[in-house]
C-alpha cells in the first residue's frame, strides 16, 4: 500500500491539495486501502463538534463534485448521518470512489464550519494549524506521494 501522508485528508477538505489529484490518488489504492480510507473520512466526520447538522449534510451534497444522483448522496439525503456513513461504508467496491467524493465533501463542509465557529479564535488542533502546502511557482511542489499525478497533469 503507498504511504499516506499525515493530515492528508485534512489537507484535502481544507483545499490545500486539489481534489482532482485526490481523485486519482484514491483510484490508484487497492480496495481494501481504499476501503480503509472511507472509514477513517467517516470516523472524521463523526469526531466533528458539534457532529454535522442535516443543514451542513444537505450544503456537503449540494456542493459535491457529482452528479447529485449518485447513491452516497442519495444515502446522505435521505437517512440520518450516522446510518448513511454506515449504508456508504457498505456499498460495493464499484462505489467506492463516489463514496470517497461524497465523504470528502461532507468532511471538508463539517470540518469548516468547525474551524468558523468553534476553533474561530485558534484551537491546538493540529490539523486546524497545517502549514499551507508547498507552492513552487504555479504549480504545486508536495513530496514524492503527489508526483505520478504532478507528472502527468
Amino acid at each position: 500500500m503507498p504511504l499516506i501522508p499525515d493530515h492528508l485528508l485534512n489537507r484535502l477538505a481544507q483545499q490545500q491539495l486539489p481534489w482532482g489529484w485526490a481523485w486519482v490518488w484514491f483510484a490508484a489504492l487497492p480496495v481494501a486501502a481504499q476501503q480503509a480510507q472511507l472509514a477513517e473520512l467517516a470516523s472524521y466526520i463523526q469526531q466533528a463538534h458539534p457532529n454535522p447538522t442535516p443543514a451542513l449534510v444537505q450544503q456537503a451534497v449540494a456542493e459535491a463534485p457529482m452528479k447529485p444522483t449518485a447513491t452516497p448522496l442519495v444515502l446522505l439525503r435521505v437517512h440520518p448521518l450516522p446510518q448513511a456513513l454506515t449504508s456508504i461504508q457498505q456499498l460495493p467496491a464499484s462505489e467506492y470512489p463516489n463514496a470517497f467524493r461524497a465523504l470528502l465533501s461532507v468532511f471538508r463542509v463539517a470540518d469548516d464550519d468547525r474551524r468558523r465557529t468553534q476553533c474561530q479564535h485558534g484551537c491546538s488542533h493540529d490539523w486546524h494549524n497545517l502549514p499551507p502546502a508547498p507552492y513552487h511557482s504555479d504549480r504545486l511542489t508536495l513530496p514524492f506521494w503527489y508526483g505520478a499525478w504532478h507528472r502527468d497533469n
